[in-house]
């Protein structure tokens, strides 16, 4: 017999169009539940598309009984996007399944989203397909949320730093690493153990939370060239009474270089969860030619 995947929603309540639900996964035939989300609430119109779409059974889930769902007798699926928004990649995809009426709308102003949904990377696939959603790729791997990020740990999309102040040329060479590599993550207030510590202090050496982020801001302007564009997205997080500030690098088209304490260019790259300088000039100009060209036409023009 043929396995086959579907999520399972144990509904509790509809109310104003809205379906209030426990969201389940299931190998078929294997018939056991694995929870993946409580407290989901949807729009009655997104939830009947994934109904319609075969991807979501309703289930009674023992004491609940599934109240009817009342949105009209026919479904306009064409109005209906989805779109995946991928955290994580590897083994496991972690992601956010976004509903949004057109797809033009789509990461601009979802309607809904079911966050931090993980699965393997197979089933991830297949539901793309089966949805025929689109993903983010512009976006791949980022992650706002501190506490997300110690739980997937250091890897080549995310890296931990103590500070600003004592890191700042490290700070460079992973964010230069990041540029040249693929997107990346950076926390400024997390250590190596994956303990926050927060940027409480130097919050108060700047005195203003505006302040702060423009310092960071101007010196990776002042210590990166050409000028990375697009330039990172640099926000501070609360995590109880710390705060952590998140910087998220968009691998671009150009080769990024960063400045040395004696205003040197050098270049680095991202492998696994390091970042390195690279020195031999083969292979900054691989690296070069990668950016401008990409990997899949520099390989048939035998560049690389």
């Amino acid at each position: 017999m043929n396995t086959y995947c579907t999520f399972v929603a144990e509904v509790h309540q509809c109310k104003d169009d809205l379906v209030f639900f426990t969201l389940y996964h299931q190998m078929i035939p294997n018939q056991h539940l694995v929870l993946m989300k409580r407290d989901v609430i949807l729009p009655a119109t997104y939830f009947l598309f994934l109904v319609e779409k075969d991807v979501l059974q309703v289930s009674s889930g023992g004491k609940h009984v599934p109240v009817k769902l009342d949105v009209g007798d026919t479904l306009e699926t064409s109005t209906v996007a989805v779109g995946m928004n991928i955290k994580s990649l590897g083994i496991s995809v972690m992601f956010d399944m976004c509903f949004s009426p057109q797809t033009y709308k789509l990461w601009q102003k979802m309607d809904a989203v079911i966050e931090d949904i993980s699965l393997p990377a197979d089933l991830f696939e297949d539901y793309v397909y089966r949805l025929g959603a689109l993903s983010r790729f512009r976006h791949l791997g980022r992650i706002d949320d501190p506490l997300l990020a110690i739980k997937i740990g250091e890897n080549d999309m995310i890296e931990f730093k103590r500070d600003f102040l004592h890191s700042k040329h490290t700070i460079i060479k992973s964010i230069v690493a990041f540029a040249n590599s693929n997107n990346g993550n950076l926390f400024l207030g997390i250590s190596d153990d994956c303990s926050i510590i927060g940027v409480n202090e130097e919050l108060e050496h700047y005195g203003d939370q505006d302040k702060y982020l423009l310092a960071i801001t101007q010196y990776i302007h002042d210590k990166t060239t050409p000028i990375l564009n697009p330039f990172p997205k640099i926000t501070l997080k609360q995590v109880g009474d710390k705060y952590v500030v998140v910087i998220f690098v968009e691998v671009g088209n150009e080769l990024i270089c960063g400045k040395d304490k004696s205003g040197e260019k050098y270049v680095s790259i991202r492998t696994n969860n390091r970042s390195f300088i690279v020195k031999d000039p083969h292979q900054i100009g691989e690296i070069y030619v990668q950016r401008r060209l990409g990997s899949d036409i520099s390989r048939r023009l035998g560049l690389l």
